[in-house]
Formats: C-alpha cells, structure tokens, sequence
C-alpha cells in the first residue's frame, strides 16, 4: 500500500505533466492563430517597415494590425500558398 507521501508525489507529477502538455499546445495554437498574408507582391516581402507601411492605421484594403509591432511579421503571419492578383 502507497504511503500519504508517495500518493501527494505521483499526484504532483501527474499535474506537472499534464500542464506541460497543455503549455506545450497552447503555444502551437496561438502560433498557428495568426491569419496568412495573402500571396501578392507587397506581402513577399521580409521588411516590416513594409507591412506597418499599410496595417498600422489600415485602410479600406489593408485591416488594421490588432496587435502591438512584434518586430518580424513572418514569424507568426505565414504566406498563404495561393497566389492572389492586386
């Protein structure tokens, strides 16, 4: 029979890796939550100060950025893979 102390053990480690896991899938989701730019020639570009250029205040074409500058777009914002004409 498991003592009061081992049974408290295995019920930490359990925890502990349940929510490790759930870390872990949180940080692929809001990865993955960003919407793709979509594939014309302004957006494949690397440069950021392009991407503010239009996002920062938004027009009736570009949404507004609704999130504070990051400093690399392309790091959560990937190219959508359908070329798009504009």
């Amino acid at each position: 029979m498991p003592t009061e102390q081992a049974s408290a053990r295995t019920l930490m480690v359990i925890v502990c890796v349940i929510g490790l896991i759930f870390a872990i899938v949180m940080v692929i989701l809001f990865f993955n939550a960003a919407p793709a730019r979509s594939n014309i020639e302004v957006h494949r570009t690397n440069e950021v100060a392009e991407c503010l250029k239009c996002h920062l205040i938004g027009d009736k074409e570009s949404p507004t950025m609704p999130h504070l500058n990051l400093g690399n777009c392309n790091l959560c914002h990937g190219l959508s893979k359908e070329q798009t004409e504009r």
